[in-house]
């Protein structure tokens, strides 16, 4: 399964908004619940407050999981997209749903299989906070691929460096291949790692200090499953 999607490199590391083809295709807004079981967490910072994020795909959804570590907020709402530039509120979920006492949080957001296979899900959180003030998370990009091997892929930035963070959901131990080239395909990173069975992160590290312009991050599942994404630099 091999999909190229326009993907912006200044948004994934600065700022929750980009540019991208559109996309004409609805999701159905179907059996969106929330859930207060979360068990995976990624990284990503809203303001001081949003300390994980991250996407783990199960029969027909993704659970979404993030941390909060401070703040006086009245309601996150999780807002989704296929095409990262129009996003729809899909749920809520307020301060009653903490679920321990460092924050953790969880959304599950219910979806046909067909879009999933047909589409990458662009997810944000929207943190509303107790004097009306809003603030936006970055965006987490989220792909099914349901295979023998690779369950889901997603990419999101880390919490301090800002590096890309990858999070590649296995069903089985697999070799994981990440790289990063620039506009004239020069290597500028490639790093491999064995991972094992179930949710593994890995940290581009470096990334961070990318000098404005375009450039592809590929990762590759035992040389088969392929995620590339063109990142643009502002």
């Amino acid at each position: 399964m091999k999909r190229i999607i326009p993907f912006s490199l200044y948004l994934l590391l600065v700022i929750p908004a980009s540019l991208f083809a559109y996309t004409p295709n609805a999701l159905s807004k179907e059996n969106t619940d929330t859930s207060a079981n979360s068990s995976l967490a990624n990284s990503l910072v809203l303001r001081g407050r949003l300390s994980a994020f991250n996407a783990a795909y199960s029969k027909n959804y993704f659970e979404l999981n993030w941390n909060t570590v401070a703040g006086d907020f009245d309601h996150f709402e999780i807002e989704r997209s296929l095409d990262g530039q129009k996003y729809e509120l899909i749920g809520k979920v307020d301060n009653r749903k903490e679920v321990s006492s460092e924050g953790q949080f969880a959304y599950r957001d219910h979806f046909h299989y067909a879009i999933a296979r047909d589409n990458d899900f662009y997810y944000r959180i929207k943190e509303v906070e107790a004097n009306g003030n809003i603030v936006y998370s970055k965006v987490l990009i989220a792909r099914m691929y349901n295979t023998r091997s690779l369950a889901s892929l997603s990419v999101t930035p880390d919490p301090l460096a800002n590096d890309i963070l990858v999070n590649v959901q296995l069903n089985e131990d697999s070799y994981v291949m990440m790289k990063v080239t620039d506009e004239q395909g020069n290597l500028l990173l490639k790093e491999g790692k064995k991972a094992g069975n179930g949710a593994n992160i890995f940290t581009l590290e470096g990334t961070h200090n990318l000098h404005p312009g375009l450039y592809t991050l590929e990762v590759t599942v035992n040389s088969k499953e392929k995620m590339i994404m063109k990142l643009s630099k502002g």
